[in-house]
């Protein structure tokens, strides 16, 4: 997570969405915010795989991967380890919250990095030209964040994160969960320690809880005094509630639908990247000049407006073409031309059209954009033709 936003490829940030230009810098890839169905299917394939995992595996993700876990695990060690400092309390207490600010400043500029390029960020600091944006957002994270790590940790688990609450209602009684064993609570030594080491503060031996989050310190510490006595530990993992083993033949419709979800998501999602292509581009009919339209030489001229975006990061070069109408001629400065990577060109280009070419006032034209190195990559944008209802002559369709 720390390392992750100074990774370049391609000059770029392997993982980012810049917020001033509204594009997605995606491991080698730019999606860019016109692509927003990217985004969408992202969402889904995201939500509807956390769903399956959690049916069948329960919150392993809450107790081994979520960075609140995460943070919240690296905290209590600090102030166990700052406790040390010293022999005093006020300094031990003095140097756990420098340890914790420095943390929480660190954490909140690497959750600005995956907007704001850390490179460009460190520069601003260096030269004291850091934009307000970033420092008032960076500044109200790390206060964020500080007062998670001090006053909240575990306790966010069960009382603010809506995953938690989602827990009772995607579990079935073979998802994987930590639990006491009750057909043999009368083993139980009585020692508390599964209590005292839980960091959020529950008493397994009541049940499942939704503040529960499997981080398995239970387990370990019913283990540390179970073993010392020769017996199997009574907090373990199980599928399910301890002893209803025999009530679990049918099938699992949760897992089976879900499944179902992910992978008619994933294929969708995968055939999106495989059709999609690194470029795009409107054609606009210029409507404000009507001197563009004037008949000349026995025709007309009419202006567009060219929008071009290179979605790819690499320069290509473009040949722009057009189709429909006889003979047509296309006006540009440049044919082909070189756009540089993730840029955006925008031109005018006009086209002059015979008259005797033309059958109606208003005709369909086909503007053909390819690349001229990868020929497969082509797109089509469709505009009209208009000739003047009257001519400089007096000629009209």
């Amino acid at each position: 997570m720390l390392g992750l936003p100074f990774v370049r490829i391609h000059g770029e940030s392997a993982l980012r969405f810049d917020v001033q230009s509204l594009k997605l810098y995606f491991f080698g890839s730019v999606i860019w915010i016109s692509e927003g169905y990217f985004f969408l299917l992202v969402f889904l394939l995201f939500c509807a795989a956390v769903m399956l995992f959690t049916v069948l595996y329960g919150r392993i993700w809450c107790g081994w991967a979520c960075p609140q876990t995460v943070l919240s695990d690296f905290s209590r060690q600090i102030v166990r380890l700052s406790s040390r400092f010293g022999g005093h309390k006020i300094i031990g207490a003095a140097v756990s919250q420098l340890f914790l600010l420095f943390v929480s400043i660190v954490v909140a500029a690497d959750l600005i990095w995956y907007f704001v390029s850390p490179y460009e960020m460190v520069n601003g600091i260096m030269r004291r030209s850091l934009g307000p944006w970033t420092f008032w957002s960076w500044l109200f994270l790390t206060v964020l964040i500080e007062l998670d790590l001090v006053f909240v940790r575990q306790r966010f688990c069960g009382s603010i994160c809506p995953y938690a609450k989602l827990q009772d209602r995607l579990f079935d009684d073979r998802t994987l969960t930590i639990a006491f064993d009750r057909t043999h609570a009368d083993e139980c030594i009585q020692c508390g320690d599964c209590v005292r080491d839980c960091p959020a503060e529950i008493d397994i031996r009541n049940g499942l809880q939704v503040q529960c989050i499997n981080c398995a310190e239970c387990i370990d510490s019913c283990r540390q005094q179970m073993e010392q006595k020769g017996k199997v530990p009574l907090v373990r993992y199980f599928r399910g509630v301890p002893g209803e083993e025999g009530r679990r033949n049918r099938p699992r419709k949760r897992v089976i639908v879900l499944s179902v979800i992910v992978a008619f998501t994933a294929m969708l999602f995968a055939y999106q990247i495989y059709v999609r292509i690194p470029l795009d581009f409107w054609v606009l009919r210029d409507e404000s000049h009507a001197d563009q339209q004037a008949a000349q030489q026995e025709g007309a001229v009419n202006g567009y407006s060219l929008i071009v975006e290179n979605r790819s990061l690499d320069p290509e070069a473009f040949r722009l073409s057009i189709a429909g109408i006889k003979d047509a001629e296309l006006l540009i400065s440049q044919n082909p031309f070189i756009l540089p990577p993730n840029s955006i060109l925008k031109t005018k280009v006009y086209v002059f059209v015979k008259r005797k070419n033309l059958t109606y006032r208003i005709t369909q034209l086909r503007f053909i954009l390819e690349n001229v190195v990868s020929r497969e990559i082509k797109v089509e944008e469709e505009s009209t033709f208009v000739y003047p209802e009257q001519s400089e002559k007096g000629w009209e369709i």
